[in-house]
């Protein structure tokens, strides 16, 4: 491209605003695939990538997928974790969701119908009901951190990586406040996934890093799937 495209600022303010009500509601990743496809959709491919990777401070996660990705690639790296997620699930009953993601939700409530989700916000200002609305009778808010009653081995705590390198990676910050040692030593597996495969561009504001050795798996489809010995757990059975 010779010439940089001139997008008005206020689109620029538009465009974040819209992302961060998506991602309040919807998860990152969700957030993301939409906005990206409706960027791509007015601007083109090759402005969209330009404004992405100029302006994506505001929206990391958005940014990551400057690289010509798409909401049904998005699903297909899912579907490729799904494969190795159900394998772990198979003998679990709940399972505890901590970040509203709901590209992944969309898929796994479908594919475990026989198990309850309990999700944990990683948004306040989220409209939980508009959320359940979507979703059957399996899918349950969880608004607190003490997640005591859900302890045991048939429970997995479930949640999501960006930005994913061999020793840490990026998540909501609500996982940091549940994911300590009393929580680690109460569940049988801590599961981190990585549905957005590629690097962040630019710092995370709204997440935190966490260590990867803080979970009993990462699993993903670009880096070698973690899992601890179950050394590590077995002070909680």
């Amino acid at each position: 491209m010779q010439n940089a495209p001139i997008i008005p600022a206020s689109e620029k303010h538009a465009i974040s605003r819209a992302y961060t009500m998506l991602a309040v509601e919807m998860g990152h990743v969700a957030a993301a695939t939409a906005m990206y496809e409706e960027i791509v959709n007015h601007y083109g491919l090759e402005n969209a990538c330009w404004f992405l990777k100029t302006n994506g401070r505001a929206f990391p996660i958005l940014a990551a997928m400057a690289d010509d990705d798409s909401a049904h690639r998005v699903r297909k790296r899912i579907y490729d974790i799904s494969d190795q997620l159900s394998v772990i699930l198979r003998d679990k009953t709940d399972i505890v969701c901590i970040g509203a993601e709901s590209a992944w939700l969309d898929i796994a409530t479908q594919e475990h119908s026989d198990k309850t989700f309990h999700i944990v916000p990683h948004s306040n200002d989220a409209n939980l009901d508009r959320f359940l609305s979507n979703y059957g009778e399996n899918v349950r808010i969880h608004d607190s951190v003490d997640l005591t009653y859900l302890c045991g081995t048939a429970s997995v705590i479930i949640t999501f990586a960006f930005g994913v390198t061999s020793y840490t990676f990026y998540t909501y910050p609500v996982v940091y406040r549940i994911c300590g040692r009393d929580t680690r030593q109460s569940f049988s597996e801590l599961i981190a996934l990585e549905i957005i495969d590629s690097p962040l561009m630019f710092y995370p504001n709204d997440l935190v890093e966490i260590a990867v050795d803080e979970m009993t798996h990462l699993l993903s489809r670009t880096h070698e799937p973690i899992r601890r010995s179950s050394v590590w757990k077995l002070a909680a059975f």
